[in-house]
């Protein structure tokens, strides 16, 4: 029982309790305006992929939260499809790897620092490559690797660059959507947490 009391007044779990209530509540309105939170990192995206291969880059949609790239990479012979005649289309939900930024924001609104609201403005600017990173990766690792040699070698990529994609497609999907929020938040916030635990410490003695 002493044990559960420390720990609720402890301000350190107290922060982590506002921060898991808020998560949700982020999540969703994340996800119903998912036009609105999602839509520079897919501008973003688009703009990546057609400057920098624009060689088999023919246009970007952006439709029903999934965005698509026209490519003129063509397809290899399958049954009932003649050979080079459908050029390949590249999709990916963009909510796959923005998942960060309700995390981001529930840090926020589950603390009382000074200067909350311009940091979380400047944090969910900056959290925008990291969830354009994802999304690009994701694109090309589709081109370069998943859609089959026959494509992959339409696209010049050499073997060192296929591996390279490959790592940041990991990278992107895997560490990134979770991490960046998260160190991002303690290199605005790096007073708050040892605040915390200081404090906590007072109380106890």
């Amino acid at each position: 029982m002493k044990a559960l009391l420390d720990m609720a007044r402890n301000p350190l779990y107290i922060f982590l309790l506002k921060a898991a209530f808020w998560l949700p509540i982020c999540l969703g309105l994340w996800y119903w305006k998912a036009e609105w939170f999602n839509g520079p990192a897919v501008m973003v995206s688009g703009w990546v992929m057609q400057s920098f291969f624009s060689g088999w880059v023919e246009s970007v949609e952006w439709s029903q939260r999934i965005l698509s790239i026209a490519t003129s990479l063509k397809l290899g012979m399958a049954p009932g499809m003649p050979e080079g005649e459908y050029a390949l289309v590249l999709e990916v939900n963009p909510l796959t790897y923005g998942f960060g930024l309700p995390l981001f924001i529930a840090l926020f609104l589950a603390g009382n620092e000074a200067n909350r609201w311009r940091k979380l403005a400047l944090g969910a600017l900056l959290l925008i490559p990291f969830q354009a990173w994802g999304i690009c990766f994701d694109l090309l690792k589709q081109a370069a690797i998943t859609a089959g040699p026959v494509v992959s070698e339409q696209t010049g990529f050499s073997p060192w660059k296929i591996e390279s994609i490959a790592l940041g497609y990991q990278f992107g999907a895997l560490i990134l959507p979770a991490l960046a929020p998260i160190a991002l938040w303690l290199a605005l916030n790096s007073r708050f947490i040892p605040m915390l635990v200081l404090e906590g410490a007072l109380r106890k003695l």
